[in-house]
């Protein structure tokens, strides 16, 4: 990678697309400093990472202030509030036991990544060998899986007895821990909708007939007023975050909530009336379906007023905020040529902001599993590029079982603060195709700046430049679009491409169109599900 900000970021993706650990390393001091996002980004989103950092030698440790010692700084107590552990490598005979160390607690609960410390001196020596040997497992997630205990799931049930209209909503926990099968089981017992987080996308299909898609900010209209109606929210591997949860005003604070998680301290933080199931969410869905199957339930969600919203949603008319430009396009029909052109066997991920949400809510997932990524934990600009190299070396080496395409979405504020890793791409014979939605301003900050201060905006915009120039000096092979048919055509010519070249398809977009959803909705005009 071209910077270690891309390396950190690389390496989450790989640990989210493969399930086992994702590795980087970075120099002292200015590489070490370059980890923080990356590093913060993993633990806000419990990807499992081990960052190999080196350190000036131990005898200089005096020369530490002020960069004494060359490029030297404060970089433990700087990197430490950010992992979920720091070990350093004091001795060649330590470092097994701190190598070890490191991985296992990566992996170990709720996943997060750590740092391995090595001064330069000590990495300068002879290594011995270790008194024990390696084991694969500790480098795999979940590593330990728990189930929840009876006497909660008889409170659960006790619940859900007395709800009419539960929903199961999901997070990223329940995606990585394979708990898709058993969560479609305890909503087929419950006869209810299940709904996603945005990093639990992915959990079920978008085409299953009770999937009502993303919740939140970032989600589907049907979703959200599905929360509003629900008497009963089962939170499955989420951790009930501000996003997903309208600023904490969906669900209602007074709605029963049932909360599987693997952290305990997760469940109740948000909603304190909480039924708290601790568990791996996989043993948890399934031991409170088992539970329910000899329960009395009566729900009365209407069926056909979810499968008609579904059709409406994904397939229908849409609603823009402005009539249509020629030669400008729209991000909601970009998500759906997108759709319309990739194969199911091909991944998608997303950089930051606005990109996260047109994919979170208008690219539907037609197939379960691991195939959306996006960063939801920081939400850092500049995260998908470095990410789809990630997940590109992951399906390039067979790390996971996939044979189509990774895609990438980038806004073009993202997108230029690693667009280099191009280079990456091409030197690694990694076929992505990118897709830079170029609007020429930071979307995100000009509509709030639009909604605060509208006649005192400043810095949002950027100057017109090519980004698709910028890559093929970079060695992809682009293309730049301004109308549906070119940008079918371009997506159609760069996913049949047998080159292994990257592409890069700069596709000029609109300034006002946003999937960003509002803080409360209210109960749909066709009568609610």
């Amino acid at each position: 990678m071209h910077d270690e900000r891309s390396g950190v970021y690389a390496a989450d993706a790989y640990a989210r697309a493969t399930g086992t650990i994702g590795v980087c390393d970075a120099t002292v001091g200015p590489g070490a400093s370059n980890l923080v996002s990356g590093l913060v980004e993993a633990s806000s989103s419990s990807v499992p990472l081990l960052a190999i950092v080196s350190d000036i030698p131990i005898a200089w440790e005096h020369r530490r202030a002020h960069g004494s010692a060359s490029q030297a700084f404060e970089q433990r107590s700087f990197l430490e509030a950010c992992v979920k552990y720091y070990g350093r490598v004091g001795s060649t005979a330590s470092l097994p036991e701190m190598l070890h160390a490191c991985i296992r607690l990566a992996t170990s609960g709720r996943p997060g990544p750590t740092v391995l410390e090595v001064p330069d001196d000590i990495f300068a020596e002879l290594a011995e060998d270790a008194d024990f040997p390696a084991s694969r497992e500790y480098g795999v997630y979940p590593r330990l899986r728990s189930a929840p205990d009876p006497s909660d799931i008889a409170r659960a049930v006790a619940m859900l007895q007395h709800s009419q209209r539960p929903i199961v909503v999901v997070g990223g926990g329940a995606l990585r821990a394979d708990a898709g099968p058993e969560i479609l089981e305890l909503a087929q017992v419950l006869g209810c909708p299940i709904a996603t987080t945005l990093t639990g996308k992915g959990v079920v299909a978008e085409t299953h007939p009770m999937a009502v898609s993303v919740v939140g900010r970032f989600g589907v209209p049907m979703a959200n007023s599905a929360m509003e109606q629900a008497d009963c929210v089962i939170f499955i591997g989420s951790k009930t975050g501000q996003t997903t949860t309208l600023n904490w005003t969906l669900p209602f604070l007074d709605t029963p909530v049932i909360h599987i998680d693997i952290d305990p301290g997760e469940i109740g933080r948000s909603y304190h009336n909480s039924v708290a199931l601790l568990s791996d969410a996989k043993l948890g869905a399934a031991a409170l379906a088992e539970a329910l199957r000899t329960s009395v339930l009566s729900t009365d969600w209407d069926r056909a007023a979810i499968r008609q919203m579904q059709e409406d949603w994904w397939t229908g008319p849409i609603a823009f905020k402005e009539a249509p430009v020629e030669g400008v396009l729209k991000p909601q029909d970009v998500m759906r040529t997108l759709r319309r052109v990739m194969s199911d066997d091909d991944l998608i991920v997303s950089d930051a902001s606005l990109a996260s949400g047109w994919i979170g809510g208008r690219f539907m997932l037609r197939q379960a599993g691991r195939r959306f990524f996006a960063p939801r934990g920081l939400a850092g600009l500049g995260w998908g590029l470095p990410a789809a190299v990630g997940v590109s070396e992951a399906m390039a080496s067979g790390g996971i079982p996939a044979e189509g395409r990774v895609v990438c979405v980038a806004g073009d504020g993202g997108w230029g603060y690693s667009l280099a890793e191009v280079e990456t791409a091409l030197r690694r014979r990694l076929p992505i195709v990118s897709v830079i939605l170029n609007n020429s301003t930071l979307g995100w900050i000009k509509h709030s700046a639009a909604a605060r201060y509208p006649d005192a905006m400043v810095s949002q915009d950027f100057e017109r430049v090519s980004y698709a120039h910028s890559a093929e000096g970079l060695g992809a092979n682009v293309a730049t679009v301004s109308e549906l048919d070119q940008l079918e055509l371009a997506l159609k010519t760069a996913l049949s491409d047998q080159s292994r070249v990257p592409w890069v398809i700069e596709a000029t977009t609109c300034k006002i169109e946003t999937p960003v959803l509002p803080s409360r909705v209210s109960t749909s005009s066709k009568g609610g599900y």
